[in-house]
């Protein structure tokens, strides 16, 4: 079974934002093995650091960025992701959501950035995606 990392912005988005991707991430475990990020409350900023990068970004076989909210966590994950290590890599933004032009214009082959209308759509998106790397 696949690793999946799912990583989105946390200290500035909301509650509803953030229950909604633990949903997403839910869903996802029905084909995947999901590493999950220590959040805003376990551990230090070190720990954090440590596990986010070391223990879900170097290991998973396909990274998810949730890109909706600004972060800077979740671009640090995202270039040592896409430019480090070269992980298969799906950015997804809601249709509405403004994103910034660095995280549009990556041209890596194996990158690539969707917009979706709902958290739902997201499993299918992620299935679409891991299927094409096999």
């Amino acid at each position: 079974m696949k690793k999946l990392y799912v990583g989105c912005a946390l200290t500035h988005a909301s509650e509803e934002f953030k229950a909604g991707v633990e949903s997403v991430k839910d869903e996802l475990r029905k084909d995947f093995e999901v590493l999950d990020f220590l959040g805003l409350v376990a551990g230090t900023a070190q720990d954090v650091y440590q596990w986010d990068i070391h223990n879900c970004v170097e290991k998973c076989d396909i990274f998810v960025a949730i890109t909706d909210h600004p972060s800077l966590g979740l671009g640090y994950e995202m270039a040592t992701a896409v430019e480090k290590l070269g992980k298969p890599t799906l950015a997804l933004a809601h249709t509405d959501a403004k994103i910034g032009r660095i995280v549009l214009g990556i041209e890596q082959p194996h990158y690539s950035f969707e917009r979706y209308n709902s958290l739902s759509d997201i499993p299918r998106l992620v299935k679409a995606f891991a299927d094409k790397l096999i």
